[in-house]
């Protein structure tokens, strides 16, 4: 990831001629659609930079032939440098004289929002999204699991069969290091600096009638309920006896004991009368009893 961005940067000065900070933000794919390892580095780079004077320099061409000469010089750097055999350097000699004209290394066509919005869309799936879906599943028998998913090359859709733990080994492969960054930030996006330099851009952008609408979406936040009413069918505030709406009171887990707790939120003034209280009184506790406890252990958590 580190090394996609540090070519952009490289290939952005080489052809502006000016040493320019750009903002990027890296994704990290590993899934290809027939679940086998295939990682790509989607990158959503700004249409330009800020030099040391800062003063904005739109970019709004890229050649081709530089992106693949740039990315192949820093990838074979990055390795002899990261491993360093003799095994891999006779193999990164022979990938020099096998590709002259550089590695690939794709660039999306076509202008703003057409391009971004689309890849923006597509990552954030991606993102949220396991290797596979359920409705992709056609068959399993206890040893054997048969799939499908759509070829790039044929644009056809190409059925697959395996063994389960051959299947499980597929899947497993995607699952990332506990604490390891999905999506990372460079540049003028970097956490450090986003929020110094969100109002000079926001007005340049203006100046420059680059204020863009469409290239992303706002999705409203589910809650709880939400989600599990969408998934399952069933209100989970709903009581299956009576009928009538329960409030969630407490949230227990089988490992981390009470993550949640209303009887502290009210200790704390959350229904006080100021707040417009459903409970009238506020912590007096009348409406205590006519809450249920909801326990994640019971819904099979």
């Amino acid at each position: 990831m580190q090394c996609g961005v540090t070519m952009l940067r490289d290939a952005l000065s080489w052809f502006t001629k000016v040493t320019l900070e750009a903002g990027s933000v890296v994704v990290l794919e590993t899934a290809g659609r027939s679940g086998h390892w295939n990682p790509p580095r989607p990158i959503l780079m700004t249409s330009g930079g800020m030099p040391p004077q800062q003063q904005w320099r739109e970019v709004d061409y890229f050649p081709f032939t530089v992106l693949h000469k740039k990315w192949q010089y820093h990838l074979f750097t990055m390795l002899q440098q990261r491993v360093g055999t003799r095994a891999l350097k006779a193999k990164i000699d022979m990938l020099w004289r096998k590709y002259p004209r550089g590695l690939v290394a794709y660039l999306e066509e076509g202008k703003v929002p057409a391009g971004g919005e689309g890849l923006a869309y597509y990552l954030a799936k991606y993102v949220v999204s396991p290797p596979i879906s359920l409705r992709r599943l056609l068959r399993y028998d206890g040893q054997r699991v048969r799939y499908w998913y759509n070829d790039h090359q044929t644009k056809q859709r190409q059925e697959e069969e395996v063994s389960a733990l051959t299947f499980i080994g597929r899947m497993v492969q995607h699952i990332l290091p506990k604490g390891f960054h999905r999506m990372r930030y460079y540049g003028l996006h970097a956490t450090c600096k986003v929020k110094k330099v969100k109002g000079l851009l926001t007005m340049l952008m203006v100046a420059l009638g680059r204020l863009i609408k469409g290239t992303y979406r706002i999705a409203a936040r589910k809650t709880y309920r939400d989600r599990v009413l969408a998934s399952t069918g069933c209100d989970p505030l709903r009581c299956t006896r009576c009928g009538g709406e329960m409030m969630l009171w407490q949230v227990w887990h089988p490992r981390y004991g009470v993550v949640y707790d209303e009887l502290q939120a009210i200790k704390r003034g959350r229904y006080s009368p100021c707040r417009g209280s459903p409970l009238g009184a506020g912590a007096d506790g009348a409406g205590e009893k006519s809450m249920i406890q909801l326990a994640l252990a019971d819904l099979g958590v």
